[in-house]
């Protein structure tokens, strides 16, 4: 079972792990600069963690590292454009918006029904990946 929240959790993490990796060495930005990104995330996951409101973190994590990291821009999951929502947005088409708000809707369905409903098996159906 992947609840919605636990899927975009993990995306999120795989990002911040590669941007650990990445940015830190990063040639093209200040030290300081590559470190605000770096610090977005642990304020990031405080929030994930205290359940407090992400999605404006979110977003300038992913507006900064497209404006900023056009190299890590490619590895950004799309998924999470979606999660975050607000201008990030604006990176998706408009058949990626619909598949996304129809998952929504089948997630929301699905989990009133089977609290046990698994959002990554969800997520594939619509997305057409079985």
């Amino acid at each position: 079972m992947t609840t919605r929240l636990e899927y975009y959790r993990h995306l999120n993490d795989a990002l911040n792990e590669l941007c650990n990796k990445v940015v830190a060495q990063h040639p093209n930005h200040s030290e300081e600069s590559n470190n605000e990104l770096l610090e977005l995330f642990t304020q990031l996951d405080d929030c994930f963690a205290n359940n407090e409101d992400y999605a404006l973190l979110g977003q300038q994590i992913i507006n900064k590292i497209v404006s900023h990291y056009p190299d890590i821009t490619p590895q950004v999951h799309r998924d999470l454009l979606w999660f975050f929502g607000g201008d990030c947005l604006h990176f998706l088409g408009d058949e990626e918006i619909q598949k996304y708000q129809e998952l929504e809707e089948r997630y929301y369905e699905l989990s009133n029904a089977d609290e046990n409903a698994s959002y990554r098996n969800l997520r594939a159906q619509v997305f057409n990946m079985h």
